[in-house]
């Protein structure tokens, strides 16, 4: 096992991370192979940089449209109630204008400037918006060109279903669930975006669609999909 290239589990935020380690950890006396679970400031680049080209790698993903609802009113409730983590000084400034994430994507569009940069400097500064995609996994190109080193990704709302292949491709055929596993999820099911206001926000983060449907692609190649 020492010699075997460690598992880089990547921990995407509000992508079921916080779950996938907690069983992961759980089963801990049943892995076959050296797995790092890995904090947030984990990317495609660094884990190169510290585990080298020998390194393989795992995570969960989201799409776009539901990571950013998730991520907007997590942050509103400071991680309540799984985290407890305050406010950055940005982040209080930018809830100041925004109430709903609803709120937060049709300023992406608006013709009042002034409202559209209080968008965009929200976005640079709520957690889990400015640590989007692509700090995680760099660009379309470079998760294609990262594609031999994957050994397994999955789609969030894909999970359940693909749990067990996802487990085994990280080394842990066999496993138990916690009794309570961690979830870093919403008391309560946030309101869905207006057609309008996706439009916005595919239009403002033209790049995380495209990573989404690129690790949507591997996902599918690895038998992890749908």
């Amino acid at each position: 096992m020492s010699d075997t290239p460690p598992l880089c589990l990547l921990h995407i935020g509000k992508t079921g991370g916080s779950y996938v380690r907690s069983v992961l950890r759980h089963n801990r006396n049943r892995w076959t192979r050296p797995i790092k679970l890995l904090r947030h400031s984990a990317t495609l680049t660094n884990t190169l940089e510290s585990f080298g080209d020998a390194r393989q790698l795992a995570f969960t993903f989201r799409c776009p449209t539901a990571r950013f609802v998730s991520a907007f009113y997590s942050r509103r409730r400071q991680g309540r109630p799984t985290y407890q983590y305050n406010w950055s000084a940005e982040e209080a400034a930018a809830y100041l204008w925004f109430d709903t994430a609803e709120e937060l994507a049709l300023a992406l569009s608006s013709r009042d400037e002034r409202l559209k940069s209080a968008a965009i400097f929200a976005f640079d500064a709520i957690e889990h918006l400015k640590s989007n995609l692509a700090t995680y996994l760099i660009s379309p190109e470079a998760l294609r060109m990262s594609k031999p080193q994957i050994a397994a990704c999955v789609d969030l709302p894909d999970l359940d279903t693909h749990l067990s292949a996802f487990m085994a491709r990280l080394g842990v055929e066999a496993f138990d669930l916690p009794a309570k596993p961690k979830r870093h999820a919403a008391p309560s099911p946030a309101p869905a975006l207006s057609a309008e206001a996706e439009a916005a926000l595919r239009a403002h983060w033209v790049e995380e669609y495209a990573l989404y449907e690129t690790a949507r692609e591997i996902a599918g190649e690895l038998g992890l999909s749908g």
